[in-house]
């Protein structure tokens, strides 16, 4: 009963905390917004985003928080750049903006919905015996550290001579190493929340993430690190009920002083095959450029500038009927040979062709550009140039449901049981906030077959005494049930 009790008040400490948030946030945007408009959309839109982690929390059922870590980003993406004068930029109205910001808020509202039926239906089990906490941990440090060893590899490679021979099968080679990679961030934090790391496997973890981020750094991929280090904190956030505030401004600064100088240093590199041994110079040089750009107080863009979808999203709706027909269903129609490895199909075409439809269809790049760079557009608009709100309240279904049944068969499963293996996977491809539809999905895909094989072959060298698999609580989880 204490327990209960303990349990029950410490929701309502974050529920009051999300409501604190909430209302700070709300009265920062209504100090900082210029117009009226501006300040509606933004609230909308952050109501909206808020909404799932409250319901997570007040709901008690735990699982891996998929849907309220992934449209916590809206804000960032949509309602932080309605307040920075994003829409005003790039010459729209104030009614453009909370039009565009009110169809985002009608995503993420059905999303919701769908997916909090989930956690209403979620049958709570029994934890597992305390005698499998060994082996759970051991386990952990197994997935983090073999996972991290897996990434390092994958950029090693990338760094070699051995590139050219792999061809096509790059694709496959890259879903392989990168999905255990950053399942294995998200357990890094995790284990760290939970005391599992020795001293020395701590260091040695931390290590090898680092030589990763540098590669990383070295291929001017500052998204990839970005989002690797999002899902250790977010694995340390959700374990241990707290944020590290010291870690977390320190990622921030650095993310923030490279940002500042990513424009020039792409300029510097752009037709540059930057060497393993050029690396350590390159990132020296991109960091002194991104100091002297803030400390001269030089216009950049700042994070949440970079992170800004909501152009995209205005101009998708303001053209779309009229200026430009509805797509009608036919960005959706490239899933199907996208899920085909490369290997199997050498024609396949890009992962990207849907990306290059829209920006090409809308004017944000022409043909020649896309053969060099992207922009990135999200699946709600993508949704609005197929259906218009229509098809934005199909998405959200979708996304509900996905969203919602990767949860539910988490509830109550071990940190490294295949469905809580699933569930981060689909954890981690929801947050990349850039990607259409079709590319999303093949990446889980991807990512899926990955952790299968990763998986078993983790029971495999464990034998006997390994987690159980709880494939039948994945099939009970669905929502009829077995058939």
């Amino acid at each position: 009963m204490n327990s209960r009790n303990s349990h029950k008040a410490r929701q309502h400490r974050l529920l009051e905390l999300v409501a604190l948030g909430f209302i700070l946030l709300v009265g920062a945007g209504f100090f900082y917004a210029t117009r009226f408009e501006d300040f509606l959309g933004y609230t909308v839109v952050l109501l909206a985003a808020m909404a799932p982690i409250a319901i997570w929390i007040g709901s008690g059922t735990g699982g891996i928080p998929i849907l309220p870590t992934g449209v916590g980003l809206y804000w960032l993406y949509f309602g932080l750049p309605t307040l920075r004068g994003g829409g005003e930029r790039a010459g729209y109205s104030p009614q453009h903006v909370l039009e565009a910001d009110v169809t985002v808020a009608l995503f993420l509202i059905v999303t919701t919905v769908v997916w909090s039926r989930f956690l209403r239906s979620a049958r709570l089990t029994k934890p597992k015996a305390a005698h499998s906490q060994a082996m759970s941990d051991r386990t952990v440090v197994f997935l983090a550290m073999f996972g991290l060893g897996m990434g390092l590899t994958f950029y090693a490679i990338l760094y070699s001579s051995f590139v050219g021979l792999l061809g096509s099968a790059l694709g496959v080679v890259r879903a392989v190493l990168l999905a255990p990679m950053l399942i294995a961030c998200y357990f890094l934090g995790y284990g760290k929340a939970k005391g599992m790391f020795s001293p020395i496997q701590w260091i040695i973890a931390l290590a090898v993430l680092t030589a990763t981020l540098v590669l990383q750094v070295g291929g001017l991929q500052l998204i990839s690190g970005a989002t690797e280090m999002g899902a250790a904190l977010i694995g340390y956030v959700y374990t241990a009920r707290k944020v590290p505030w010291i870690t977390t401004i320190l990622v921030a600064a650095l993310i923030s002083i490279l940002q500042a100088g990513k424009v020039e240093i792409r300029d510097d590199y752009a037709n540059i095959d930057v060497s393993a041994q050029m690396t350590p110079l390159l990132i020296q040089k991109w960091f002194e450029i991104g100091l002297n750009t803030i400390s001269r107080n030089t216009k950049h863009e700042s994070v949440s500038d970079r992170a800004s979808l909501l152009p995209q999203m205005i101009r998708v709706q303001t053209l779309t009927p009229d200026r430009v027909p509805y797509l009608e269903g036919e960005s959706y129609t490239y899933l199907a040979g996208m899920l085909v490895p490369r290997i199997l199909n050498p024609n396949r075409g890009s992962t990207q062709v849907v990306m290059n439809l829209l920006d090409v269809r809308y004017g944000f790049l022409t043909r020649e550009e896309t053969r060099s760079t992207a922009v990135g557009v999200n699946i709600v608009p993508e949704a609005f140039a197929n259906f218009g709100y229509l098809g934005v309240i199909a998405v959200g279904i979708f996304f509900g449901i996905f969203t919602g049944y990767f949860t539910r068969i988490s509830i109550s499963q071990e940190a490294t049981s295949l469905p809580t293996l699933f569930a981060i996977a689909a954890m981690v491809t929801v947050i990349n906030l850039e990607a259409d539809l079709s590319y999303l999905m093949t990446i889980f895909f991807q990512s899926a077959v990955a952790v299968t094989v990763f998986y078993y072959g983790l029971r495999f060298m464990f034998g006997s005494s390994r987690p159980t698999l709880g494939m039948k609580e994945v099939v009970r989880a669905a929502p009829n049930g077995p058939t």
